[in-house]
């Protein structure tokens, strides 16, 4: 996905063990492999695109997926967001 890609390029920012290990295997895999990743829009009748697309909505909805637990710096970051989002809607009274 082109959010994925786009967290893979700034992966030192949020600093997450994730991205990291993605980009280990990454690494290891150009020794033997050209890699390159692309992002393409979905929903454009790109038949291989649909094919991966439905793969991962599979894998996304498998439970028995493993889920790493998170570092300090993701929890951190998600605490931050959730914080702005809160701060952000204006209070509802009535003297207002």
């Amino acid at each position: 996905s082109r959010s994925s890609i786009q967290h893979l390029a700034n992966w030192h920012r949020v600093g997450d063990n994730i991205g990291m290990n993605i980009l280990n295997k990454l690494k290891s895999l150009s020794v033997s492999y050209r890699i390159h990743l692309q992002w393409i829009p979905s929903h454009v009748n790109i038949q291989d695109n649909e094919i991966a697309d439905a793969l991962a909505k599979a894998g996304a909805d498998d439970a028995s997926v493993f889920s790493a637990p998170l570092t300090y710096l993701e929890l951190f970051s998600r605490a931050k967001s959730r914080n702005k989002t809160i701060w952000l809607i204006p209070p509802v009274h009535d003297w207002y």
